[in-house]
């Protein structure tokens, strides 16, 4: 992804700083400085996003009011708790602009939702996706569930990419929340103060 799928979110009580591409998991933010600056920081990670959060933020821990993992888990590529690797594999292999549009559809699952994402697809080539696949392939291991930061869990009933069961198969039942969405589910929400709202 890139922002903007994400654009139609607003946001009225927090800042947003976005981080996509995880081809390379360091980034130029001055985390510690930044962090100093703000009496919450609350951390959302979607998809792929939540296994490259774990590595980004594992060091600010502390300082996180709280973090969601969406629909993603700390093994991103596993046939039991992720995606199937000969899935991510095949997806690799295959990825050009008509299997892109299939995969947002498996995304979305809906038409109504899949015309409105198509509205704020990303704005990234196929070749550059490719190429962030091919490193998560690479990089990716599983991280113990004991290291977790993760205080919450949003589950879609009906996530086609990261399959539901397996992310039930990850997460304690106790910080679970599940939702009857697909994998991409947020246009159920107007905000992003809504996502943190909603938790229970």
């Amino acid at each position: 992804m890139d922002e903007h799928p994400f654009e139609p979110l607003t946001s009225h009580r927090w800042n947003v700083l976005m981080f996509y591409d995880y081809t390379d998991l360091s980034t130029d933010q001055d985390l510690h400085k930044l962090f100093d600056e703000y009496q919450e920081v609350i951390l959302i990670a979607w998809s792929m996003g939540v296994w490259a959060g774990q590595h980004v933020f594992e060091d600010f821990s502390t300082k996180l009011t709280a973090a969601i993992a969406i629909n993603g888990t700390l093994c991103p590529i596993d046939d039991n708790l992720g995606i199937p690797e000969n899935v991510v594999k095949a997806t690799l292999e295959n990825l050009d602009e008509k299997q892109r549009l299939k995969f947002y559809y498996r995304m979305c699952r809906d038409r109504d939702l899949y015309r409105s994402f198509l509205e704020h697809q990303p704005k990234r080539s196929v070749e550059n996706q490719k190429n962030e696949l091919a490193a998560i392939l690479k990089m990716s291991e599983r991280i113990d569930i004991e290291k977790s930061i993760y205080n919450y869990a949003i589950v879609s009933k009906q996530d086609f990419i990261m399959p539901s069961k397996n992310q039930l198969n990850h997460w304690p039942e106790n910080i679970v929340q599940l939702v009857d969405e697909s994998h991409f589910l947020f246009y159920a929400y107007d905000s992003w103060d809504e996502i943190v709202t909603g938790l229970k």
